[in-house]
């Protein structure tokens, strides 16, 4: 090394003429290679047509545990520093976006790179929400096809409309405690997790197929009008059913006045 090999005095002299890398002869470290300060990534997280997002949660995931989270601020922007390794992954959610993971991967010879994330917005394809304290006095129309479900289909479990206003639950996830074979418990990012039978079930909110992703990051609580959950595939509806759904099916129905 460097730092090892000159003496303290000639090296402190050497480093006063630039461009010797001072920093990294003096703390004995290759040059190419972290300090100590380790690796770097910043970005920007927006939406689909470009406009930055703030308080998204961006969570660095290294062998498959979280080792450091951040949010986004007003201009979408966030910084990691004094990541341990160069390869790494990014868990970007946010309540209203589908769920997106990215590999990042910083050359050899550098110390930081840069990402660009756009998320696709659940609530573009929803439509508007309306939310409305009053309890239902009579059934939302657009649910007719769930209480019809719910008199015959003995396979899944349903949760109506008065059940939900009964319930206010701050999380969607806390409506189903009550549900046999589902777990809820709280999540590490935000919410709760949800899983049937020890895996994540696929969750629909109206009809929207959300693969990978967890009902609290989709919609809040005081939207949901009404839920059906279907433990295996049997009972689903055929419109929703997804043979790669063996953790379960979530079909989730939003308040429409």
């Amino acid at each position: 090394m460097i730092g090892r090999l000159l003496a303290p005095g000639l090296l402190a002299a050497l480093c006063a003429l630039p461009p010797w890398p001072c920093a990294a002869a003096q703390a004995g470290v290759p040059q190419g290679e972290p300090t100590r300060s380790g690796f770097a990534v910043a970005g920007t997280i927006a939406a689909d047509d470009g406009t930055p997002i703030d308080a998204v949660e961006v969570s660095v995931v290294l062998h498959d545990s979280t080792v450091r989270r951040v949010r986004t601020g007003a201009d979408g922007r966030f910084r990691f520093e004094g990541l341990p390794e160069r390869r790494f992954d990014l868990v970007v959610r946010r309540m209203g976006f589908l769920p997106h993971s990215t590999r990042v991967s910083i050359d050899d010879g550098q110390r930081s790179t840069t990402v660009f994330v756009k998320l696709d917005a659940v609530a573009d394809k929803l439509g508007t929400i309306y939310v409305d304290d009053a309890a239902p006095d009579t059934h939302d129309p657009d649910l007719t096809e769930f209480y019809a479900r719910a008199r015959s289909n003995k396979l899944g479990y349903y949760i109506d409309e008065n059940t939900m206003h009964a319930l206010r639950p701050e999380f969607a996830s806390e409506a189903l405690r009550r549900v046999p074979g589902v777990v809820v418990r709280p999540s590490r990012r935000f919410g709760n997790d949800v899983r049937i039978r020890g895996c994540v079930p696929l969750v629909w909110i109206d009809g929207v197929r959300s693969p990978g992703a967890q009902i609290d990051e989709l919609v809040s609580g005081a939207s949901v009008a009404a839920m059906e959950i279907y433990s295996s595939l049997a009972g689903v509806p055929p419109q929703y059913m997804d043979r790669s759904a063996t953790c379960g099916t979530i079909l989730v129905w939003l308040k429409s006045r």
